[in-house]
This record gives C-alpha cells, structure tokens and sequence, in this order.
C-alpha cells in the first residue's frame, strides 16, 4: 500500500503543475495572440477548435489525478473530481452556449449582455480550476 501511495504522490506532483502551466500559457500566451495575430474570422474558427482539445486535455489530467489521489486524500481527490467536472461542463454545455450567442448575426444588446454573462461564467469557472490546483498542490506539500 505504501507503493501505491508513493507512486501516486509522485503523479500528483508531475501533473498537477503540468495542469497549472497548461492552463496558464493558455491563458497569458495563445489566446491573447490569437485575437491579436489573425483576422476575426480565422481567430474564431482557431479558438473554436483549440478550446475542445484544451478541455479534453485538462479533463483527462484531472481525471488521473483525482484516481491519483483516492490512495492520499480522498477529500482532495474529491475536489479534482469537481475540478474534472467543471471541463466537462464548460466543454459540452457552456462553451456549445456562447458559440450559439455569438454566432448571432445581429446582436441586440440582450445578446451582448448574455455573452457577457457566459463567458465570464467560463472565466470564473477557469480561474477557480486554477486556484483550487494551486491550492491543492501546496497543501500536499506541507
């Protein structure tokens, strides 16, 4: 038993910052120069069929680190679980959400406003991943 946890630590300690820094380069370097290198057309079609794979990726490293963690700490694979839950969500339900808004051709000023509204629900969801990872990440380390 004592291998298992060993092994599962040492999963944990690779991939949970390898999930970190997927996120954060994300974030700070490929969506930023997304929008500021292509034309809005071909800029949409590359964050259409980026975030999907961004999703599957973080969804499956959460899902091994959350059976990683059953053997350590089962509240904090819990949490993993939900972190796993939140990419599932925002994959299949949010993000197939504010495509269909922003695909309106005429945007009145309650489709501007539910965009709003969904994507920044997206963020919220993406920023509380992250600090729930970090969190996580340094309270195994003390």
């Amino acid at each position: 038993m004592e291998q298992i946890i060993k092994f599962s630590i040492l999963i944990t300690d690779f991939l949970i910052p390898i999930l970190i820094g997927s996120k954060i380069f994300f974030s700070l370097i490929v969506a930023p120069n997304t929008f500021q290198t292509l034309n809005e057309q071909n800029a949409r079609k590359f964050i259409r069929t980026i975030f999907p794979k961004l999703y599957i990726w973080c969804l499956i490293i959460s899902l091994i680190i959350t059976f990683s963690l059953l053997s350590v700490n089962v509240f904090h694979s819990f949490i993993f679980f939900l972190i796993a839950t939140g990419y599932f969500y925002s994959r299949e339900f949010l993000m197939v959400r504010i495509n269909k808004v922003s695909d309106i051709s005429k945007k009145q000023e309650v489709h501007k406003k539910q965009f709003s509204r969904l994507h920044n629900l997206s963020v919220l969801i993406f920023i509380t991943q992250l600090i729930a990872m970090i969190v996580i990440f340094f309270i195994s380390k003390s």
